[in-house]
């Protein structure tokens, strides 16, 4: 591994342990789940995030976090990909591995103010916001709105909107759907949708939705933190349909 990537993958460590207590607040998290994830798939051909190889394959594992604090919440991940690599133009590079992360914390309304602001259907009101960088200088930077639902059949319903700005566009929009749905006791169904707008290539969309079964819960085998699975990474927009599916193992804790 490069020396850049080297420091690049300890400063992200130390962001995601730093994140997990929240000093400023004086406050550690009340609830959290993380989770390593191991994934590979052989259709990777998405040049305009980089996540294109020569002969479509590609590694990834995956560190995932979710906290609930006093005054919100927050969702951090951080991939590292490997694989034969090609530039935006299809051309070889010297690039074995990639990485990439993504920091989402909140802030509760209903936290601030005192009172609850959940009404029917709606759980929370939050101010909300993102932060995304790759190792190749990509960043992307929003602030928005997010909202938490109670629907029926969930056990998460997120839906964010924000203001983007990346290093590749004007000011846009983006809005991020995150849900996870049981489908009885061993099976679930979870997974993101990310929709917003660019300067050239229409509307971006990105979605990776997962199909987890818990081999641990179904055969009694006394644990239930080791989930096997699909993943299907898809992205699209005016000049790119792009769709992978993956086999997956995840390690919850």
């Amino acid at each position: 591994m490069a020396a850049g990537l080297k420091q690049i993958v300890r400063a992200l460590i130390c962001c995601f342990s730093a994140a997990i207590c929240i000093p400023a607040a004086g406050h550690c998290e009340s609830f959290s789940t993380t989770n390593l994830q191991l994934l590979y798939g052989s259709n990777f051909h998405d040049n305009y995030y980089g996540n294109n190889t020569a002969d479509g394959k590609m590694t990834t594992l995956t560190l995932e976090h979710f906290g609930i604090w006093s005054y919100g919440d927050h969702y951090f991940f951080i991939d590292l990909k490997s694989g034969d690599f090609l530039d935006f133009a299809g051309n070889p590079t010297a690039n074995r591995s990639r990485i990439y992360s993504e920091w989402a914390p909140r802030i509760s309304l209903s936290a601030l103010n005192g009172n609850n602001l959940g009404i029917g259907i709606l759980k929370d009101v939050f101010i909300a916001a993102q932060i995304n960088r790759d190792g190749e200088g990509f960043r992307a930077d929003m602030g928005g709105i997010g909202i938490d639902l109670t629907i029926p059949g969930f056990n998460l319903l997120s839906i964010n909107g924000y203001l983007r700005k990346d290093n590749l566009n004007k000011m846009t929009w983006q809005s991020t759907t995150v849900w996870m749905v049981p489908l009885g006791p061993w099976l679930s169904f979870e997974g993101f949708i990310d929709l917003y707008g660019t300067d050239s290539n229409g509307m971006e969309i990105h979605s990776q939705p997962q199909l987890l079964f818990n081999p641990g819960k179904a055969a009694d085998l006394g644990f239930d933190n080791l989930l096997i699975g699909l993943e299907w990474y898809y992205h699209r927009n005016r000049y790119l349909n792009s769709s992978a599916l993956q086999g997956m193992l995840k390690w919850v804790w």
